[in-house]
């Protein structure tokens, strides 16, 4: 329903949107931006991956099309942000999405039609993507009603094929079956109303009826239970009243009956259709389950959201809460967490390790659907399926840690006794062993190679810990005892004898897994075992985009193109050389077909993780090309057969083991869970950087604090606040950052472009003690080893700061990889007083812009990631720097274009 009704009434101010960003694309209402702003959302004023949601009201605007195909974003209507509010809760996005739905594009208007019925009609509409309103105008699609009588009616006959004239069970039917239905076989004048029964019993009835409405008289039609009653009339009462009909009822009925061939005809293709489709159709996907909400504004709504019960002919189900049950899941699992253990993420970027900490292991394990069956689905045999590739080799990261596994990935338990296609049994613990979950491991003897390299003594020893935790032990060294080697690459001699030996082969994906579903299982994706290659990789010097994926399924993704030497980009240039599509569909899909860019499935994704070589064979595999077909994260157990030996045999837990852990088992009943919580990692807070000046005097202090814990700072906050002063989570309207060392986050970036004075928590101490706020000069922050680290001088550049913007009179341009994000960059860049476009600009400006030194004034940052994008300036030899050009340059307050200028070699 509409949502123009009073959206202010009794809405104060709460965290609705509490870490919502959002993106405002075409003309939306100032109201609905400043409802997002008065409930805890930020507005960012660019497209990027900082964004979380984008709110449109129309898909002809560009920016529309960038955020669905390139970004991937959420777009949903401005009525999300009006119902949430009215709700309290954030709705679910997928209900406001503008297209994809089943009504999409659909303008309806009701007639003649019982206001409580209305409320029904226009909630399923809604819900499904459709517009509604009361009035009939020159952009209604569909007229609703129930009779042919009425001004609407008229109106709409008029209009010819422009409008549609149905009868509410069209939009039933349409729900049914998930797809639109033929309008004309649900027209109104083809209603056939039930005779009154009379009051002595019917006589008997062939059951032979004649559907053929022409060769059937009044007295022909079975009793009213086995009549052909529209649905219409079954849910929607039609009420006979003087005020809106001016017809008896056997006359209605008799206008009602179709007597023309036509009418005639139409009738018999509804019936047709209709047994056809019960007998025929394949069973549907039912919608998203969830209660549709009756818009704002409808008749009879009187301003407050009514949820309408779910109707039986819709198949609706009660939706689960999905993320009660993902805060569950992470609650049983908080405790692997190793105290002391949990690296605090800075503010700014370090450089990444070739691989990361596992999840389960550095931080709270998410919560991961169950593994799949064994056997998977017979596949074809292994053809070669090529894609071509430039024979430049890069080296490339290792993979990074799993977060979740999508449902799609891993959908069922494995079976007792699995059996594959290549006719081996694969298990993880015997059948019979009632092991709990939260000791998954119970059994299972580990020894970690490869990895001390990759992540270094400290991160294995946090591993050992968590291990430990959940029932398993760590060796040192390779021995009998030795159950499971936990290896990233097959070069090592200590793989090469345990899989002479027998013992199971896995990587650190897949122990994290198994921590996620709590359940020591046989591998069953690629990741989950050794890679084959170390050095050369069959992905070198490529770069991979994805579509049609979303959360889970996209970061492991992210993490197999990386393990096969390749580069992810979350968007799509001519420079991309395969498109990992699930299924047909979208701007990079489209683009990738005219550029001639192959497009193909996961499964080849996969294959050459596995090793297969024969994937990068011209020409593409008709099975590689196959996209949506499902379940293509599977791995071919044909093609590591040879990896899987160890688990042919059952895993048997010995007496000594089951006696160590016996009493834990008795006695813990689950409430270990709630004792050993570990601390959730910290996040990421996002910087306050679009917050209005506060209106005070300009000699009050405006105090911001950085790098303090919470509780100090409400101690110190208290005593700003008895001194006179404020404070401002806005870095650009500090006078004062109170912070006790020099260090680089978003705060300290903006702030040191408009704040007077770098201090210590000491000033605001003794300034209490004297009552009032002392001489700064005594406390100014002075950090001689940070300043050395980051060759600056703190005091200089304050004073350079106030004397001129940094970056006054340049132009900013970013690219999408860079980090930190293009949003705090853009922040730091314009409290320095720098300008930032969206678009590149040309070769041409970048040229005229160049000053006597050959220093542009249009500057170009970029990353490794994305030079790509910049071939053309690079050939040129102009200019472009790393994200150190603007960090390191507000630190120390000078423009320094040759330390950070990408050369054109790299």
């Amino acid at each position: 329903m509409g949502t123009d009704g009073d959206t202010n009434q009794d809405v104060s101010r709460n965290d609705v949107f509490k870490g919502v960003t959002y993106y405002i694309v075409g003309n939306i209402s100032d109201k609905v931006t400043a409802l997002l702003e008065q409930n805890g959302a930020k507005r960012d004023s660019y497209l990027s991956e900082m964004v979380s949601i984008v709110i449109a009201d129309s898909t002809t605007s560009d920016d529309y099309s960038e955020a669905k195909e390139l970004f991937e974003l959420p777009i949903v209507t401005s009525d999300w942000v009006i119902l949430s509010i009215k709700c309290k809760k954030q709705l679910p996005k997928e209900i406001f999405f503008l297209e994809g739905k089943l009504f999409s594009g659909v303008v309806a208007c009701p007639s003649e039609i019982d206001d409580e019925d209305v409320l029904s009609v226009w909630g399923m509409l809604f819900y499904h993507g459709a517009k509604c309103q009361l009035h009939l105008d020159g952009g209604v699609t569909h007229l609703i009603t129930t009779s042919v009588l009425g001004p609407k009616y008229t109106s709409a006959i008029r209009e010819g094929d422009k409008i549609k004239i149905v009868t509410p069970d069209w939009i039933t039917d349409s729900i049914t079956k998930s797809e639109l239905q033929n309008e004309e076989i649900y027209h109104p004048r083809l209603l056939q109303y039930p005779k009154p029964q009379a009051p002595t019993p019917p006589p008997e009835l062939s059951t032979d009826y004649d559907l053929d409405p022409s060769h059937a008289s009044s007295d022909a039609f079975p009793p009213h239970d086995l009549m052909d009653v529209s649905p219409s009339q079954q849910m929607f009462s039609v009420k006979a009243n003087s005020a809106r009909q001016q017809v008896t009822f056997d006359d209605r009925l008799e206008t009602a009956r179709p007597d023309t061939p036509s009418a005639k005809e139409a009738l018999a293709r509804k019936i047709s259709s209709r047994i056809y489709s019960k007998s025929s159709s394949e069973p549907t996907t039912p919608e998203k389950p969830s209660v549709p909400l009756q818009p704002v504004g409808s008749p009879g709504s009187s301003g407050v959201v009514r949820v309408i019960p779910p109707v039986p002919q819709i198949g609706l189900q009660p939706r689960i809460d999905q993320t009660n049950i993902r805060n569950t899941l992470r609650n049983i699992t908080n405790r692997a967490v190793v105290p002391g253990s949990v690296p605090l993420r800075s503010s700014m970027p370090v450089p990444a390790p070739k691989m990361n900490p596992l999840v389960g292991m550095s931080m709270p394990p998410q919560p991961r659907p169950p593994p799949p069956d064994y056997p998977f689905p017979q596949k074809a045999a292994p053809v070669p399926a090529p894609l071509p590739l430039p024979p430049q080799q890069v080296s490339g990261p290792m993979p990074v840690a799993p977060t979740q596994t999508p449902a799609s990935m891993v959908p069922t338990p494995p079976a007792s006794n699995p059996q594959t296609q290549t006719g081996a049994v694969y298990c993880g613990h015997d059948p019979k062993e009632n092991v709990p979950p939260d000791l998954c491991l119970l059994g299972c003897v580990f020894c970690i190679v490869d990895y001390q390299n990759i992540l270094g003594s400290g991160e294995v020893v946090a591993w050992k810990k968590v291990i430990e935790q959940y029932g398993g032990q760590v060796e040192s060294s390779y021995c009998n005892r030795v159950t499971h080697v936990l290896c990233s690459n097959q070069k090592s001699e200590v793989f090469k004898m345990a899989l002479k030996e027998g013992k199971r082969v896995v990587t650190a994906f897949w122990l994290n897994d198994c921590l996620m579903n709590k359940k020591m299982v046989p591998p069953w994706e690629a990741l989950h075992l050794p890679l084959s290659f170390h050095s050369e990789k069959p992905g070198f010097n490529q770069m991979i985009s994805v579509t049609n994926f979303d959360g889970e399924e996209r970061l492991r993704l992210k993490q197999m193109i990386n393990a096969i030497g390749a580069k992810y980009t979350g968007y799509m240039t001519h420079h991309n050389s395969a498109l990992i599509c699930k299924k047909p569909g979208g701007m990079k899909f489209e683009k990738a077909k005219e550029w001639r860019i192959a497009v193909v499935n996961v499964q080849w994704l996969s294959d050459l993780v596995l090793g297969n070589m024969d994937a990068l064979r011209l020409p593409v595999h008709v099975r590689y090309l196959q996209v949506g077909q499902g379940r293509e994260f599977h791995m071919d157990l044909s093609r590591v057969s040879h990896l899987m030996g160890g688990w042919k045999t059952a895993l048997k837990i010995n007496k000594e083991t089951w006696k160590r852990f016996r009493p834990s088992i008795i006695t813990s009943n689950g409430q270990e869970n709630i004792n050993t919580n570990g601390p959730s990692p910290p996040k990421r807070q996002k910087v306050d950087s679009t917050s209005p000046a506060p209106d005070v005097d300009q000699s009050v202090p405006k105090v911001l604090f950085t790098l303090y814990p919470k509780s100090q700072v409400s101690r110190l906050e208290a005593i700003v606040k008895k001194l006179g002063g404020m404070t401002v989570t806005n870095p650009r309207h500090c006078t004062h950052l109170v912070c006790p060392s020099l260090v680089r986050t978003i705060k300290f970036f903006i702030a040191i472009n408009t704040c007077r004075y770098v201090v210590t928590k000491e000033w605001l101490e003794d300034s209490m003690s004297q009552d009032r706020f002392l001489d700064e000069s005594d406390y100014v922050l002075k950090d001689e080893s940070g300043e050395a680290a980051l060759h600056c001088n703190l005091a200089e550049s304050l004073r350079r700061a106030q004397n001129r913007p940094l970056f006054q009179g340049l132009t900013f341009y970013i690219s999408p990889s860079v980090v930190p994000p293009i949003c705090e960059l853009m922040s730091i860049i314009d409290s320095a007083g720098g300008v930032l476009v969206k678009r590149r600009p040309s070769v041409k400006q970048i040229v005229a812009s160049l000053d006597e030194k050959g220093h542009p004034k249009i500057i170009v940052i970029t990353c490794l990631n994305d030079l790509h994008l910049s071939t053309d300036l690079r050939n040129r030899k102009l200019p472009i720097f790393n994200a150190e050009f603007i960090l390191t340059g507000v630190m120390r307050q000078e423009l320094d274009f040759n330390t950070f200028r990408i050369m054109a070699t790299q």
